[in-house]
Parts: structure tokens; sequence; C-alpha cells
């Protein structure tokens, strides 16, 4: 059974949610497609929504959560409760064997973490992080899929390892996952902002050693994800790539450079078109390397240093704004690279642009040795 919706007091309240993803849009309708007493104060409930000329999308709705007694509640029934939902479905907390290592003193407090912009999350304590994923994509979901292959397949622990998921069943068998249990890492803030914190005190005259050798074991840490993603089996098998995905990929590439030369030429920003048009031509050399599993959307933001200096690396969800296949294709781990490449660029840029009246060369030194380390 569903039940049609067309309230504006609901409609407002997925306006006024951080994580809704369709502000810009015009709303044309709202049904709820199904519903589940998910604890004893709170209900959670899959609101399909309709636009007036964009494709539906589905979201989880849940009043009460993040509130602690909430999540508590939710917190208990990872040890494998399945509840039943009205339209038919099911509701599935499925553990890893990580759980019975959590010793329930070490849970509290809860609070709420501030600051997402497309999940909700919450901190129990020093020992778990329960993410809610609040759009709803039937299929495996590449945050939960790798975090549990790495966790009970692989001896790869620069992540923080999977303690469970909650997994959505439709009433016609579909399945999406809602939710991500996850042990907290302490950690002394993400990459980004360690590393602009290093570079603000080279260009004060620190010595630039500390921040290249924290980029050299974050180099490593990523090297050592990318040998965990390639020795699977299945969806985790690595494949060589071959011509059709070099032709796939070079279109895709020079389609996005087309829209971005005639976007900033709008703006009167000249661009090295036929140079950049040729560095697209180099992909053509990883024909007969491997595609594998990958994080997808890679960044300094990405990560998280702990305090011995280490690095965890986090959200393996890709760009949510990608649909779920793409999120989930396998690629050449070197699209990682780059992408952590990039965010070395903004960095520099960023601590550039802040210290206007100061010599840059320190600053672009520390960056040739980075992208080297």
């Amino acid at each position: 059974m569903s039940t049609g919706l067309s309230q504006p007091g609901l409609i407002e309240q997925l306006r006024s949610a951080r994580w809704f993803g369709g502000k810009s849009r015009t709303i044309r309708g709202l049904e709820i497609v199904d519903r589940v007493q998910w604890t004893p104060e709170d209900e959670l409930a899959l609101v399909n929504v309709a636009y007036e000329q964009a494709t539906p999308e589905l979201y989880v709705l849940a009043n009460r959560f993040p509130d602690a007694s909430v999540a508590r509640a939710l917190l208990q029934q990872f040890d494998g409760a399945t509840l039943r939902t009205q339209a038919g479905g099911s509701l599935r907390f499925c553990p890893t064997h990580v759980l019975k290592d959590i010793a329930a003193d070490q849970t509290e407090p809860v609070s709420a973490l501030r600051g997402e912009q497309s999940n909700t999350s919450v901190r129990f304590g020093n020992a778990l992080i329960l993410k809610l994923f609040r759009r709803v994509q039937f299929g495996p979901n590449p945050d939960v899929e790798i975090g549990r292959y790495l966790t009970e397949h692989t001896s790869f622990r620069g992540t923080p390892a999977v303690v469970g998921s909650l997994e959505y069943t439709s009433p016609d068998g579909r399945t999406a996952s809602l939710a991500l249990l996850q042990r907290f890492e302490a950690n002394r803030g993400d990459a980004w902002t360690t590393t602009l914190r290093r570079l603000d005190d080279v260009v004060a005259g620190a010595d630039p050693s500390e921040s290249i050798d924290a980029m050299r074991r974050l180099a490593r840490t990523t090297g050592e994800l990318h040998v965990a993603l390639s020795h699977g089996t299945g969806d985790f098998a690595a494949e060589p790539i071959d011509k059709s995905d070099i032709e796939q990929w070079h279109t895709a590439i020079v389609d996005e450079l087309d829209h971005a030369t005639e976007a900033l030429r709008h703006r009167n920003i000249a661009v090295e078109h036929a140079e950049l048009r040729k560095r697209a031509d180099g992909i053509a050399s990883l024909e007969g390397s491997k595609k594998t599993r990958h994080h997808g959307d890679y960044h300094l933001g990405q990560v998280l240093e702990r305090p011995d200096g280490e690095f965890v690396i986090i959200d393996f969800e890709g760009e949510p704004a990608r649909p779920l296949a793409q999120r989930r294709e396998k690629r050449s781990p070197l699209r990682d690279v780059a992408g952590m490449l990039r965010s070395f660029d903004y960095a520099r840029n960023t601590v550039i642009r802040g210290h206007a009246s100061t010599d840059p060369s320190r600053v672009m030194d520390w960056y040739t040795a980075v992208r080297e380390a």
C-alpha cells in the first residue's frame, strides 16, 4: 500500500533539509511508497519525490533521527534484527564480525555530526559512526560494498572498519542500503585541513619536509588501498582495460573538456584546448593495464589524519550526483591519483591566495615535491 501526499508542510520539510538535493527544482508531488516503525519512538518512511521536469528521486525521512534515544535504539538492533514494512518489504540490520568487539560502555555519549551535505550521521562515543543515506538508489551502495569487502576480505586497515549496514528490500525484491555503521576513527581533522595548516607554516618559514613526508604517507596508504582492491574476485576482480574502455573514457573526457572550454570562454578565460586535448589522447596508453574498483571521489577532504600521522580513507560512496551503476564501474586506479593531485593543486592555490603579499615560491616548491611523493 502507498499513500499519496501533497502537504505543503512535508514539502517544506524536505526543502529545508540540508541533505535534500532537489531544492532548485519544482516539486510536483510526494508519495510515501513504504514505511516502518524502526524504533519505538520513530518511523522511517521512503518518500518518492516527483519533479516538474526531472527524474523522480527516492528519499529517507525519519523525523526524530538523529535524536540520541532513537540512535541508541537503532544500535541495539544491529545484532541481526529484521523488521517488516507496511508495504510488505523488509528492513534488515546486517552486522559484520567487528560488532562483537564493540563494548557497550564505549558508545556514549551519542551526538549528531554537523556539516554533512547529503547524509545524516551520529557518533557513538569514541566507538562508532552511524551514517543514514538520505537519497535511496536500488542496488549495491559502493560505500557499504567496498567498506564490507575491505573489512571482511582484506588486511587493509587504512579505512574505518564496517560494523554493519541497514538493508531495505522492497515488496518486489529490489534492495538498497539505507545506513552504514563504522568504527569511529580518532583524528586531527581531514587531510585538507591539516595540509592547509602545514602549508601556512611553510609560508611562515617552517621546513616543508614534515608536510612532504605526510604526503608520502598518504601516497603509501593510497597505494595499499589500490592493491587491496585489485586482488578480489567477482565484482572486485581486476580486469584488463580494452579498446572499448579507452574509447568510452576518451569521449567522456573530450566532452567535458569541450563543455568547460565553452563555459570559460563566456567568462573571457582562455583555455589551451588543443594542448589539453593532446593530453586526453594519452589515455590510450592505459590499454592492456588493469581496471579495478576504486574510491571514485578521491581528494584531501576524503581522508582523515590519525593522531599518529597515518591516514584513513573514508566515503567510498563516489560522486553522489552520478548514477549508482556509474559509481560502481571499474576504472584505472590512476583516476584516484589524478583526483588527489587536483586536490594538491587546490590546496596550493588556496594558500597562495590567502598569502597574496608573500612570495609563493615556497608553496610552489612544496607542490612540486608532493606531486612526486
